[in-house]
């Protein structure tokens, strides 16, 4: 009598399959990429729409999944080539995407999609969702400004999104910029729905926009003005503009980024962290809440900048001689994420979910 064949194991039901599946780790895509090499099955789960939209809701919070900076070349110019700078092992993002943004530079990165402009002061815009790979040129605004830049959003920000799985839906630009001729602040809100700028609003003041990350807290956006390092607050549902004061004992040697703090203040980090308190019916001044002194956690380094932050997480990114450092501010851990280079500015990626390519 032939020795019988052992039983091969029954395939557990489908249903079951995705139950597991949605329980992988959002921040190591390397359990994603093993998953969806163990059958087509499991692959066509993992690359189903449905199955994203519900893992990003079963998980909620975004992941941080890397940075974007401007690497600039030698010699001058407007020119400048996006890089991507992974935080996770394999990286989900698709690198070889931003060869078509050579020459770009980033205003923003938000809500999972990233803002470029195309072409020297000129404002040509582009946003660029790197998950759905869609990318929107915009039309130019019909008011010019000299020295500006710009902030990209999901657009149910005012009616409170959770933002966990909004990318790939309706946006908004807000572009804020310096009106040379008439000396005067400017703003413009796009629209992705109605495909057009709305009229702007002014401000007389003589500061020019930095290009370090903007902040958004509500349906308040806040851009770093420079060189004196003051605030300016664009009221989204007023439409309206109005300036606000950095720390007294704040200077501007150092750099300095804003971050949204987990209480809906608005943070200002330097060498320090303060938080102000947003609603204009509570008021109230700076407050210092964290210090640390940067030179202890990165003893070898003899130049200090912070240049971004990543909203949600409470992370600052702080540029240095010796390379890229991120400090969380709560526990004051630091981290090494990227080498020694030229970083005015980092924008932080985010995302709830990549299916395997």
């Amino acid at each position: 009598m032939a020795p019988q064949r052992p039983r091969q194991p029954s395939e557990l039901m489908p249903e079951l399959v995705e139950e597991i599946l949605i329980r992988l780790p959002p921040d190591d895509p390397a359990t994603l990429v093993r998953a969806s090499v163990v059958c087509k099955r499991w692959r066509r789960i993992l690359t189903d729409p449905t199955f994203r939209r519900r893992y990003s809701v079963f998980h909620r919070a975004p992941t941080l999944i890397g940075f974007l900076y401007d690497c600039h070349t030698f010699g001058g110019g407007e020119g400048a080539t996006p890089r991507f700078v992974s935080t996770l092992t394999p990286s989900p993002f698709p690198h070889r995407a931003l060869v078509d943004y050579d020459g770009c530079r980033i205003l923003d990165c938000r809500h999972g999609r990233i803002l470029f402009n195309t072409s020297g002061e000129s404002v040509n815009l582009v946003v660029w969702d790197p998950a759905t790979g869609r990318r929107q040129r915009l039309p130019e605004p019909r008011v010019p400004c000299w020295h500006y830049t710009a902030a990209v959003l999901c657009a149910a920000t005012v009616h409170g999104c959770d933002h966990v799985c909004c990318h790939g839906g309706p946006f908004l630009v807000v572009l804020a910029g310096f009106d040379r001729a008439r000396n005067i602040l400017r703003s413009h809100l796009y629209s992705s729905e109605a495909g057009a700028w709305t009229a702007s609003a002014d401000l007389p003041y003589c500061n020019i926009t930095s290009r370090k990350p903007s902040a958004l807290i509500g349906g308040d956006l806040y851009f770093v003005l420079v060189p004196r390092d003051m605030i300016l607050r664009y009221n989204m549902s007023k439409n309206c503009l109005s300036i606000i004061r950095s720390p007294a004992e704040h200077e501007v040697h150092g750099g300095a980024a804003l971050v949204p703090m987990e209480d809906g203040s608005l943070g200002f980090a330097q060498l320090y962290l303060w938080s102000r308190n947003v609603d204009p019916e509570v008021g109230g001044g700076w407050v210092r809440c964290w210090a640390v002194e940067l030179r202890t956690l990165i003893p070898f380094a003899s130049t200090i900048e912070v240049v971004g932050a990543a909203e949600r997480f409470g992370t600052i990114f702080v540029a240095t001689d010796v390379g890229v450092f991120t400090i969380e501010l709560k526990s004051g851990r630091k981290r090494k994420v990227a080498e020694p280079g030229e970083y005015s500015a980092i924008f932080s990626f985010m995302s709830c979910f990549y299916a395997p390519g």
